[in-house]
This record gives C-alpha cells, sequence and structure tokens, in this order.
C-alpha cells in the first residue's frame, strides 16, 4: 500500500460515524427528569405555605390553637366510682370525681365529736372538684379503676379563650410588641376574624419546631410568640390549625 492510501485510510474515522444508539436516547430522558422535577417542585412550592409569610407589609404566622387546661387529681388513693365524661360543661366547684369513702363513712358513724370534724375533712377529699368553669376536655380513666395521688383524672378547660403559639424568624421580632392586637383566621371559617393579643414572647430563640414541612426552614432561628384568642361562641377548636396577622407597630 502506498503512503498516500495509508494517509487517505487514516483520516477516515472508525466505524459508520453513528452514535451508538444507548447514547441517542440518553439526552432526552435526562431531559424529561429535568422537566418533572421542575414540575414537582413547582406544585409543592405553590400549595406549601411556611408558618410565617409576609404578605402586603402583614406579618403572618401560623399555629395551632390550645387550650389552657387544668388538671384536676386526688389527694388520696382510692377507686373510682362516679366520673364526668368528656365534653361535660361544668361550674366551679361542682364535682367531677368520686371516689369510694365507703370506710370513711363507717368511721364518720362511730366517731366521737372530738374526731367528727377531722374525719368530715378526710372525706371530703374523696369528692374531686373543679377549680374552674368550663368544658371537660380529657378523662384519662375509668369507673372502676383505683386511681393515686396527684394522679390526673379529669381536664378542665374554659374553651371562652384558647392559645396560640406561633414562631416568628428573628429579623421580623421587632414586629412583634407584647399587647399588641392580632388577627387569627382558621380554614373552617375563612369570612370570619377572630380577635388575639400577644400575651407574651419567648425570651430565648430556637429552632424551628420540627413539625415543620421542610429541614431548610426547621434550620432557621425564630422566636414563639404566645397569643390569646377570643373564643366567645366556641366556634375554635383545640387542635385546630390557625393563622395569625401581626398589623405594623406603631
Amino acid at each position: 500500500m502506498s503512503s498516500a492510501e495509508t494517509a487517505r485510510l487514516g483520516t477516515q474515522p472508525a466505524g459508520n460515524g453513528r452514535q451508538p444508539r444507548r447514547l441517542r436516547w440518553l439526552g432526552p430522558v435526562l431531559l424529561l427528569l429535568l422537566l418533572i422535577g421542575a414540575a414537582g417542585w413547582w406544585l409543592y412550592a405553590s400549595s406549601w405555605t411556611p408558618p410565617w409569610v409576609e404578605t402586603d407589609g402583614l406579618l403572618s404566622a401560623s399555629g395551632s390553637l390550645e387550650a389552657d387546661e387544668v388538671l384536676i387529681g386526688a389527694e388520696v388513693a382510692g377507686r373510682i366510682v362516679d366520673l364526668v365524661q368528656e365534653g361535660d360543661s361544668v361550674d366551679a366547684d361542682q364535682v367531677v370525681a368520686s371516689l369510694d369513702d365507703s370506710l370513711i363513712q363507717l368511721q364518720i358513724r362511730q366517731a366521737d365529736t372530738l374526731h367528727l370534724q377531722q374525719l368530715q375533712i378526710i372525706a371530703d377529699r374523696y369528692q374531686l372538684r373543679s377549680p374552674i368553669s368550663g368544658v371537660v376536655t380529657r378523662v384519662p380513666l375509668h369507673v372502676g379503676e383505683v386511681t393515686t395521688p396527684s394522679q390526673t383524672v379529669a381536664a378542665v378547660a374554659n374553651l371562652n379563650v384558647l392559645d396560640l403559639t406561633v414562631y416568628v424568624l428573628e429579623k421580623d421580632l421587632g414586629r412583634v410588641q407584647v399587647g399588641q392586637e392580632v388577627i387569627v383566621t382558621v380554614d373552617p371559617f375563612p369570612d370570619r376574624e377572630f380577635h388575639g393579643v400577644v400575651t407574651s414572647t419567648n425570651p430565648r430563640a430556637e429552632f424551628t419546631p420540627r413539625n415543620v414541612q421542610t429541614q431548610a426552614d426547621r434550620l432557621n432561628l425564630v422566636f414563639g410568640v404566645k397569643v390569646r384568642v377570643d373564643n366567645p361562641d366556641g366556634a375554635l377548636k383545640p387542635g385546630m390549625p390557625a393563622d395569625a396577622t401581626f398589623p405594623p407597630t406603631p
């Protein structure tokens, strides 16, 4: 073979010049995956609202409504013979649970005048009374069970006022003041506004609670802000998600 032919053959590309089949479809597949990922991110970003947003210059934050419960327990051990149920309305000083006091009653009938008053005071401890007027929110025990001293038998809360804890970014804390009026809204009543007042702010910053959706937001430093919300007709319920809007401070 001559040198000219060798040079001519050396300049020709090896093979038939076509790309392998797997390389031809690799590009479109990668493009399709990128488009699917971008569409998923857009849907997520458009549907999720972080626990703090800023709309029209107003600071907003989200949280859950909570009731300020009073826990009722016994000073003595005893078997429960009568007990209220969850949802019952009670008045202050109303009996919510009774313990078996048959032994004390027997001692009262046999006691002399000197010890009678002391036994009556002990017998009164077998009647558990609510210190406030409100609604029974929890009853962890049942009739027939034996309770121990300081064990919670029932919980009562005044649902006319609820607490809302929201979290505000550190940079926005200057826009929140104790005593500041707040507008509270909930999803079940989109056209209704509830009145709230800021009662306290946590003195220390903390990382956003774990129930926030994304890890990036959980790494933000925030301050917990407690809002007291009026609930005169009982429309709001403990555990209900709520949004608080803070008007501009003067």
